[in-house]
This record gives C-alpha cells, sequence and structure tokens, in this order.
C-alpha cells in the first residue's frame, strides 16, 4: 500500500519500490514533453514566403554555403537582406542555376 505525506516543500513515499517511483516519474514527463512537443510549431522546409535561408539555398542548388557566399559576391545569384539575414527567392535560386549552366 502506498502512503504519501506531502508538505509545501517535501513529500515522503513509503512502500513504493524504486522500480514503481521510476515508473511513475516516467509516465508524468512522458505526458509533459508530449504536450510540449504537440504544442511546439513545425519548421517546414520552404517557407510560405518563398524566402529561402542560405542553408536552403545551399541545398537546393546543392552547393557549399562558402560557393554560395562567392556566387552572390559574384552576383551570380542575387540576395535579400532583411535585418542581419540573408535570403533567397525561388526564383534567385533558377536563375543561378540558368547562369551556371550556360
Amino acid at each position: 500500500m502506498e502512503h504519501f505525506l506531502s508538505t509545501q516543500n517535501s513529500i515522503l513515499i513509503q512502500g513504493v519500490t524504486p522500480s514503481d517511483l521510476e515508473s511513475m516519474l516516467s509516465r508524468l514527463l512522458d505526458k509533459k514533453l508530449a504536450s510540449i512537443i504537440d504544442s511546439t510549431p513545425k519548421v517546414e522546409s520552404t517557407s510560405r514566403d518563398g524566402l529561402y535561408k542560405r542553408k536552403e539555398a545551399a541545398e537546393k542548388l546543392r552547393i557549399s554555403l562558402v560557393t554560395l557566399d562567392n556566387w552572390t559576391k559574384l552576383g551570380i545569384i542575387n540576395a535579400r537582406r532583411i535585418g542581419t539575414r540573408i535570403y533567397y527567392t525561388e526564383k534567385d535560386i533558377n536563375d543561378a542555376l540558368k547562369k551556371v549552366s550556360k
């Protein structure tokens, strides 16, 4: 039989094996983590506004970030700066592919 004695800062648990305690804590943590995961917004690989981050653009072009930076400096691909971040549009990526393939 389980006995619980609780005060504001402490809990006394008697008659519970360590494995029972571990099981109870595991179930509580699973519930809490599931609610956190469910409420976390999912990140899409392509943004709704048509802007790609540097890493996404490099993956789409199948080039490294260093090459993407070089292409941007050389004018092979156009970039958009929003605050301190750099973004590329689908059109920018397609135009760069056309320039490189010539």
